[in-house]
């Protein structure tokens, strides 16, 4: 079993690309290079870790593909992301709720459209774990909820059939937040990303995905409320998290 990951993050943005803004985000290096040791620790087969001005589509695409093009069923691909996420409204009709969430990345927003565009190109039975440690959350890899987790607790997402189509790997996602709610930072690190870690880093045996993501989601600060979902099949939540 061939084990990936790629990990972005953003603690600033091309202010030319956002109307002077400059995208200020302390923390998301933390995360990044967080999650990056965790699978080194894990002995992944390969790790990239993209970080401000790296965190564009010219270097994640081929990142991406290759990875891509270097997997088979039952492989593991393991997506990070730390940074702003943002929404706007949906052109195209496409989506539940009318908006299209985004990664923020240096030279421009990543929109949820085109984040599954790459997941498509992902080989069948592969499985993905994508995590997204920013605003709105919930779905920012494509499609709308039919069920939303409610605001007060975390709770799983089940999307519609549109949102699926076009995906042959398994999809396992979390999200720090639901779409219309916020990510936070504290003490130089993400909340959701730092809380997430130190619940793995705590377990005495081994760990699922699932009770990873429940467990973290115990501990998390009541103004933040995460989020878990899957897209496609079968399902990986069960297995033991980083296998």
């Amino acid at each position: 079993m061939k084990r990936l990951a790629i990990c972005l993050g953003l603690t600033r943005v091309d202010p030319a690309a956002y109307g002077g803004w400059d995208g200020d985000c302390p923390g998301a290096d933390w995360d990044v290079n967080a999650v990056a040791g965790w699978c080194h620790a894990g002995l992944f087969d390969g790790v990239t870790a993209l970080v401000n001005e790296f965190a564009q589509p010219a270097y994640l695409k081929p990142a991406f593909r290759e990875a891509a093009n270097s997997l088979v069923r039952d492989d593991l691909l393991v997506l990070f992301f730390s940074g702003h996420g943002g929404r706007r409204p949906d052109l195209d009709g496409d989506e539940d709720d009318g908006y299209d969430e985004t990664l923020v990345l240096w030279d421009g927003q990543l929109v949820d459209d085109v984040i599954a565009s790459y997941l498509r190109q992902v080989p069948a039975g592969v499985r993905i774990w994508f995590f997204t440690d920013s605003c709105h959350s919930g779905t920012n890899y494509r499609g709308g909820p039919v069920r939303r987790a409610k605001p007060s607790r975390p709770g799983s997402i089940r999307l519609s059939d549109r949102s699926t189509k076009g995906l042959r790997a398994s999809l396992l996602h979390f999200g720090g937040c639901a779409d219309p709610r916020y990510s936070y930072g504290l003490n130089g690190r993400g909340v959701f990303t730092s809380t997430m870690l130190k619940v793995a880093s705590r377990a005495r045996k081994s760990i699922s995905y699932r009770e990873l993501f429940d467990r973290t989601a115990e501990r998390m600060p009541k103004y933040q409320v995460p989020t878990m979902s899957e897209w496609g099949g079968p399902s990986f939540a069960d297995r033991e998290a980083l296998r």
